[in-house]
């Protein structure tokens, strides 16, 4: 019996058209996947997102570079302050959260002189339900109601938590110096 094997070959993707085709990388796939889902996401129109925020593709070309202005919530420091931020979103979106900085200067518990921003979703908490709008309604909503983990360091950081009406009137003169109005 072992002798009636010999004579066959088993061989997966036998056919001649499926030999021919090469497989794909798990990165080109995930880098589709994410591309596809970048692309119906910037498609998507909130009207109650559209009065916090704006975002936009930096290019056509790329997909994983977007640009967004975030407008300051009522009630706070921040209100009517209009924010630019870069979206930088990796190939394995949305499996892998996409880092957002602060190009406009803002005096913040949650980010840094250099507009790295430190909230949980953006890190332990990502989940890949999430989608860009949402995160940058998330941040709108952190200007407001600063979270931890506060970025160690910042001098936001004691200043929030020790002198509170101190906090908001330098966080109000930043936004009056560096983000223009609404």
């Amino acid at each position: 019996m072992a002798k009636l094997f010999q004579n066959f070959s088993f061989r997966r993707n036998a056919s001649p058209a499926a030999a021919s085709n090469k497989p794909k990388s798990i990165r080109s796939s995930v880098s589709q996947f994410g591309e596809k889902r970048l692309l119906k996401e910037s498609k998507m129109q909130d009207q109650i997102l559209m009065k916090l925020v704006s975002s936009r593709i930096t290019s056509p070309e790329n997909l994983f570079r977007w640009e967004a202005n975030l407008i300051g919530p009522a009630n706070c420091p921040f209100e009517n302050g209009v924010f630019a931020v870069s979206i930088h979103i990796p190939t394995k979106y949305p499996f892998k959260p996409p880092k957002i900085m602060f190009q406009t200067k803002i005096f913040h518990p949650n980010i840094n002189e250099d507009g790295e921003i430190s909230i949980d979703i953006l890190g332990a908490l990502w989940s890949p339900s999430l989608r860009i709008d949402l995160l940058l309604l998330s941040i709108c909503s952190v200007l407001s109601t600063p979270a931890e983990p506060f970025i160690p360091g910042n001098p936001a950081v004691k200043l929030y938590q020790q002198d509170r009406r101190a906090y908001e009137k330098i966080a109000r003169m930043w936004t009056m110096a560096y983000a223009k109005e609404a």
